[in-house]
């Protein structure tokens, strides 16, 4: 994110724009498990949350400390910020896997949460797997 960052603002023509679009993980809330990324179950009509996905979050945080400086360096203006949830949906678990092998850093899912994902699909064959992750958007103005 630093170089990414370094080469917007060098290409970046005075009063252009920066969007900044990433997972948000805020270091103010650490790794409980509220701020993580959520795993539901979709039974029906019914919503279950089974799990929560731990992973490392040190890039997230850098970023968002990279971001803060070039802000308080004058460098971009912030102009927007806001974040919401994300949906990512999975009709079986082995697609599920491979996202969060391949897109999420390999995040992990506790032991028993990962028993309780697989005993509900187990007794639900029809269930879908639902994965809410918290997104930032941030514009940036050039200065």
């Amino acid at each position: 994110m630093g170089h990414a960052l370094h080469e917007a603002c060098r290409v970046v023509k005075p009063g252009g724009w920066v969007v900044d679009i990433r997972p948000y993980f805020p270091v103010s809330v650490g790794n409980r498990r509220h701020a993580r990324q959520q795993v539901y179950c979709l039974v029906e009509d019914e919503v279950t949350q089974v799990a929560t996905l731990a992973r490392d979050y040190v890039d997230f945080h850098f970023a968002d400390r990279v971001v803060a400086e070039a802000v308080r360096n004058r460098i971009l203006i912030l102009d927007l910020h806001t974040d919401f949830v994300f949906r990512h949906y999975f009709e079986r678990l082995d697609l599920f896997d491979r996202c969060r092998a391949m897109w999420w850093d390999k995040a992990h899912i506790p032991v028993t949460d990962r028993r309780l994902l697989e005993r509900t699909m187990l007794c639900h064959p029809e269930t879908v797997i639902r994965v809410d992750t918290p997104v930032q958007l941030r514009v940036l103005t050039k200065v």
